[in-house]
């Protein structure tokens, strides 16, 4: 029998009069990729963030592996947030060993892991610029970077395309394969431009 990764039993969010969430049920098994995929506004940031515990729902339980919101849970979890941030004024290459140091990467695995991921993104030509100097794309690609450097269990991504041309979109595309191929679990939300009131959830 396959763990879930994640579930969400009856989740419900509201602010004041506004209804983020509704009575949400969802189960994602290890392994798998999933898709929130709805217009602004139909709660999938915000069931992001109650899955990440940053926010607590009113009502339902969460359980991450089988588990709550515990210190372990969480370093098997890459979180790339709407809102990037990044230190503008370090390197590209001492951003993503900063990360990955604090993200429990072995000291004597740093500099290897940093090399490999600046290649994955094809970045590895700009490792000495500093994060001000990027495109959007390029601050995109190394966001993503920083979330899957210390190789967790779950990645949870927010908007991850947003900025990208195509080409790099089939770049990062193909990473999330490779890394479903080894296991791993990607819960990933983006927006549509549709007039539908309610997210859809997509998995494959």
């Amino acid at each position: 029998m396959v763990m879930d990764a994640v579930s969400l039993e009856n989740v419900s969010k509201s602010f004041g009069r506004l209804q983020a969430v509704d009575e949400l049920n969802v189960k994602v098994p290890a392994g798998c990729i999933y898709g929130f995929l709805g217009p602004n506004g139909a709660g999938k940031t915000t069931t992001i963030r109650m899955i990440m515990n940053i926010i607590r729902p009113d009502t339902g339980r969460i359980t991450l592996f089988g588990n709550g919101a515990t210190k372990n849970t969480k370093s098997r979890i890459g979180y790339m947030p709407e809102e990037r941030g990044l230190y503008r004024k370090m390197t590209i290459e001492k951003v993503l060993a900063y990360f990955a140091a604090i993200k429990g990467v072995p000291e004597n695995q740093l500099t290897p892991r940093v090399k490999e991921w600046l290649k994955r993104v094809e970045l590895d030509n700009w490792a000495n610029k500093k994060v001000e100097e990027l495109s959007r794309g390029m601050h995109q690609k190394l966001q993503f970077a920083v979330t899957a450097i210390n190789n967790p269990d779950l990645l949870i991504l927010d908007e991850p395309f947003s900025g990208l041309d195509p080409v790099n979109q089939d770049l990062l595309k193909d990473i999330i394969m490779q890394m479903r191929k080894q296991g791993k679990t990607v819960v990933s939300q983006h927006t549509l431009c549709t007039r539908q009131k309610s997210s859809a959830i997509l998995s494959f």
